[in-house]
């Protein structure tokens, strides 16, 4: 398969190359943007078609759904990424890809039936205020979305960021479509949103399979399956702690908390999630570049540039929703969900850990050291675990999201510790400990204009702008500079290399 260096080594052929390479990155981030404003979209719509106990109902179902879909997969997505540039052919990647959709679609139909015929039994204890046809309805959602997510990795694995935000967008518009027309035109509440999505990712589900299969000729390979489960199967401990970072503070709150509480928290913990759009986009243009690179020898000393500069983005980009979380909730939602913004605010915290830790950790899948991944992950699970057991009793649903911020902050801190053994990961601690200060100080000064006013969002906007300005005028060596920033733009790939 051909590399994706360009050819022409000249300054001019590199600025050339970078500035195409940027372009794709942000093709990446115009489609999570997409994708998400359509399920951000759905939160104003929940507030107006669903009581507060039945957004509840469906926070609670969503968190179920997307936990169970981290673990259908077995981790064979991350094996996609890892495994297909090896091929020299490419039709035989493809063949391979095809394996590892079936592999995958099987194990998914396998375990949800498995769940749903003991949904009688287990259902007394987990989702005991929930009823029991939803929680198959989920079972079900997860199992499809499951199957849906390989062409994805395909796409990124071949830098092909165009497919990869169409595939994205159609999908979710599908869904969301489907999910606004059964509750809003039929009116079938809950229940509404639970087909709409099984409607809709069933339908995908099998544009997966061609998509999958057809570049394959519908000859699928499984010779390499050992090898990659003998990668991935060592991940299925960090996604079933995915899985409960996820699903854990829900399912306790779900049992101690009102479904109208839940509801609250819901609200906030996904308007909060907004952040991960950036570095998720990002991650998925850098990796296969970083997985082509990052073993040579300005491997790390360029990952820890780039670092840097993704860090101070999402540092900015995390000030923003912190500071105008207040207004962001007075927007989508109505005054009874007020409590939802220290929500929003919290989360947003927890997520910049997040981040962190999703760039901590390609440098061990690059070595392969995937068993750190699942150690780090597991240590973030116990944190959480024993900080909602005890935040929740006393502080409900902020006790909640502060245990999020110690899961993140903790599987950040053990993946760094992990990575630094294995690859010489040599971060920038002088801007990074500079640009967090620089942040919690405006967020600490925005906190105080908590009602939304006019006044109070022109002193907001203020602040984000200090933000990069403080930065760029830092007194003595530069914070921020142009070799970072050219870096940066360097290490997004996702287009093939320039022609001559």
């Amino acid at each position: 398969m051909s590399a994706t260096e360009p050819t022409d080594s000249s300054a001019g052929g590199q600025r050339r190359w970078g500035k195409r390479l940027g372009s794709a990155s942000l093709v990446y981030v115009a489609g999570a943007l997409a994708t998400n404003l359509a399920k951000f979209l759905l939160v104003p719509f929940y507030v107006r078609y669903l009581t507060q106990a039945e957004v509840g109902t469906v926070v609670f179902l969503q968190a179920v759904s997307y936990a169970l879909a981290r673990v259908y997969p077995l981790g064979l997505g991350q094996a996609i990424k890892r495994y297909y540039v090896d091929f020299a052919d490419e039709r035989e990647a493809d063949r391979f890809t095809a394996g590892i959709w079936w592999v995958v679609t099987g194990v998914a139909v396998v375990l949800s039936a498995v769940l749903i015929g003991t949904v009688p039994a287990w259902s007394q204890v987990v989702g005991s205020q929930i009823a029991p046809s939803y929680l198959v309805l989920s079972i079900a959602i997860a199992a499809l979305q499951g199957s849906a997510t390989i062409p994805l990795m395909r796409y990124i694995v071949r830098q092909q960021p165009g497919a990869h935000t169409a595939f994205s967008v159609a999908q979710v518009l599908t869904i969301t479509g489907a999910v606004l027309w059964l509750v809003a035109v039929e009116g079938m509440g809950v229940a509404g949103v639970l087909w709409g999505q099984v409607g809709g990712y069933a339908a995908w589900a099998v544009v997966a399979g061609v998509v999958i299969n057809a570049p394959a000729g519908w000859r699928p390979r499984f010779t390499r399956l050992r090898e990659s489960l003998g990668y991935s199967v060592v991940l299925v401990p960090h996604l079933l702690s995915i899985w409960g970072i996820t699903f854990v503070d829900r399912l306790i709150l779900e049992s101690t908390v009102s479904l109208a509480a839940l509801g609250v928290y819901g609200i906030g913990y996904q308007l909060g999630t907004l952040l991960t759009i950036v570095s998720i986009s990002i991650s998925n243009a850098w990796l296969a570049q970083f997985f082509r690179t990052g073993e040579t020898e300005r491997g790390p000393r360029t990952y820890a540039t780039t670092f840097t500069a993704i860090f101070v983005l999402i540092l900015f980009i995390s000030l923003g929703l912190f500071v105008f979380a207040p207004e962001i909730i007075a927007v989508v939602a109505t005054p009874a969900y007020g409590g939802a913004v220290v929500i929003l605010q919290l989360v947003v915290v927890a997520h910049v850990f997040h981040a962190a830790n999703q760039f901590f950790m390609l440098p061990l899948f690059l070595v392969k050291q995937t068993t750190h991944i699942s150690t780090s992950t597991g240590l973030g699970l116990l944190a959480n675990v024993l900080a909602n057991v005890v935040l929740i009793p006393p502080f409900g649903i902020v006790g909640a999201a502060v245990a999020t911020v110690l899961a993140y902050l903790v599987a950040a801190c053990s993946s760094l510790a992990f990575a630094g053994r294995s690859y010489p990961v040599a971060l920038e601690w002088r801007t990074l400990g500079i640009a967090s200060a620089v942040a919690v100080g405006l967020g600490a000064v925005g906190a105080v204009f908590a009602e939304p006013t006019v006044v109070g969002v022109l002193a907001k906007a203020g602040l984000c702008v200090a933000f990069p300005l403080a930065l760029f005028y830092w007194p003595g060596a530069p914070l921020v500079d142009r070799e970072g920033l050219e870096a940066l733009r360097r290490q997004l790939p996702g287009l093939r290399r320039p022609t001559a």
